[in-house]
């Protein structure tokens, strides 16, 4: 994020959730930087990510790049390249007319399990609520909600970092998410790809950390 994206962000947080809220988030940020992003980079560089970069990815299928999909240059691009499906990794929040313009949708891989804790970071706030069997992944068709879509697929899976490696851990989950978007791109390519909901689930939305829910998940974890 440039400079200027990251001031608009934190105003539409301030409108939102208001300075109490928000003054915890950045003084997370804040003893993040300082205390735990250095060793989390560390854990980073041992995920199985076999050296994948933009350069290696080009040399192996045509990349096209938009800054983002709901601009008139994105929307023109999948309309000319008409794809059935469209496997989306990104948190940018899709134009419902956009949504529909594949004939299977967008489908993507949540690193949590869905609808229990939606929005970012769910293994931190599973791990915060003593949940193990709420860590995992979830692939879903994405809608016009946050994680509201119909669900394809879910494994719980259990976590393999502490909780003040929560940003690894989701990092984790997605790569481990890969084959399950693979195993959902093979039913789609048969004609089997189905869907199913949780009527009865509960469905939490959660936003980002603060420093007072990390010591607070910090202290449950230790005990």
């Amino acid at each position: 994020m440039t400079r200027a994206s990251k001031v608009a962000f934190v105003r539409r947080r301030l409108a939102r959730y208001g300075a109490i809220r928000v003054a915890d988030e950045l003084l997370f940020q804040t003893v993040y930087n300082l205390c735990l992003k250095r060793g989390d980079e560390r854990l980073r560089a041992r995920l199985p990510l076999n050296g994948a970069t933009k350069q290696t990815l080009a040399s192996e299928v045509e990349l096209f790049e938009v800054d983002s999909l709901n601009t008139e240059a994105g929307r023109s691009l999948v309309e000319r390249l008409r794809p059935d499906l469209i496997v989306m990794m990104a948190r940018e929040m899709l134009r419902a007319d956009l949504l529909a313009l594949p004939r299977l949708g967008f489908i993507g891989c949540h690193p949590g399990i869905l609808p229990d804790y939606r929005g970012v970071y769910a293994p931190f706030w599973a791990m915060r609520d003593g949940r193990m069997d709420k860590i995992g992944l979830t692939v879903y068709v994405a809608n016009d909600g946050v994680d509201t879509g119909p669900l394809v697929a879910e494994r719980v899976v259990a976590p393999q970092y502490h909780v003040r490696h929560f940003k690894v851990e989701c990092d984790r989950l997605l790569i481990e998410g890969a084959q399950d978007l693979v195993e959902a791109i093979d039913k789609a390519e048969r004609g089997s790809l189905t869907t199913y909901t949780k009527p009865n689930a509960d469905s939490r939305l959660f936003s980002h950390v603060g420093l007072s829910h990390f010591i607070e998940a910090c202290v449950r974890c230790s005990r």
